[in-house]
């Protein structure tokens, strides 16, 4: 039985990124759904998000490198 990838936490690495003129901070990785939850960081918002791994800036793709396996 294979093993179930659990999300990851990069909420204490503090990678922050403009998205769509937004100013977002990763939160999580969930490798199982390939989808990351975000935190806007815009005067105003609440709450978090998540996101497709594929809409992510090419630099922060390459902090995160999930793993296929």
């Amino acid at each position: 039985m294979a093993k179930k990838k659990k999300s990851i936490d990069y909420s204490s690495d503090d990678i922050i990124f403009e998205l769509e003129k937004r100013q977002e901070k990763l939160m999580r990785f969930n490798p199982n759904l390939q989808e990351v939850e975000l935190k806007c960081l815009d005067e105003g918002a609440k709450g978090t998000h998540t996101v497709a791994f594929a809409h992510l800036p090419k630099e922060i793709k390459q902090l995160i490198k999930p793993l296929k396996k």
